[in-house]
């Protein structure tokens, strides 16, 4: 278990023991940063009484606190657009490759009705309308072929997206941690 942390600070003229498990400096900030907030409210209307002060004071840092929290879901919900447009494209891709893979195999029964054909002495005009097909299916394929790398190059960019906002919202998530853990000590 760790050692608690025990300072005494001054808020609005008062002297407050304050014990927890961060740093003194930490413990040093959240006091001054409330005494601020309070200095800066009895500034603005000097007939407010202390617990006057102290209740706008509370106010107004519950409402920090809530646009902060209201910023954090809403970049909750941003960051998770890239991951459920990455779960369209992976679908999309699992549905070209399903296409790619039929096409394939018609790809490889043409050929090998052709080489049957072929050992059966074919007419060429049976041979012709053979290449047309086989020409066309090579065209398909080739079309496919460039329809995945483009989704493939989309699903890496997807994934790069994630990426970055994975990052941005560890980062947001240890700001709101530590305001809120400021909100709680003071409890």
């Amino acid at each position: 278990m760790s050692e608690k942390t025990k300072v005494i600070v001054r808020i609005y003229g008062q002297e407050y023991t304050m014990v927890g498990k961060e740093s003194r400096e930490y413990m040093q900030k959240v006091a001054n940063y409330v005494d601020d907030k309070m200095i800066d409210i009895a500034k603005k209307s000097k007939k407010l009484s202390t617990a006057m002060v102290a209740v706008l004071t509370s106010l107004n840092i519950a409402d920090e606190y809530f646009k902060v929290k209201q910023e954090m879901e809403d970049f909750k919900k941003e960051a998770m657009k890239p991951l459920e447009e990455l779960e369209q494209t992976r679908s999309q891709l699992a549905a070209t490759l399903t296409a790619f893979k039929e096409k394939e195999i018609e790809y490889i029964k043409t050929i090998e009705q052709l080489e049957e054909e072929k050992k059966n002495h074919v007419t060429n005009d049976e041979c012709e309308k053979l290449k047309k097909e086989i020409e066309r299916l090579k065209s398909e394929l080739n079309l496919k072929d460039d329809e995945l790398e483009n989704i493939k190059r989309e699903n890496e960019e997807l994934q790069n997206k994630i990426f970055e906002s994975q990052i941005k919202y560890v980062q947001a998530r240890k700001e709101l941690d530590a305001f809120i853990e400021t909100f709680d000590e003071k409890k």
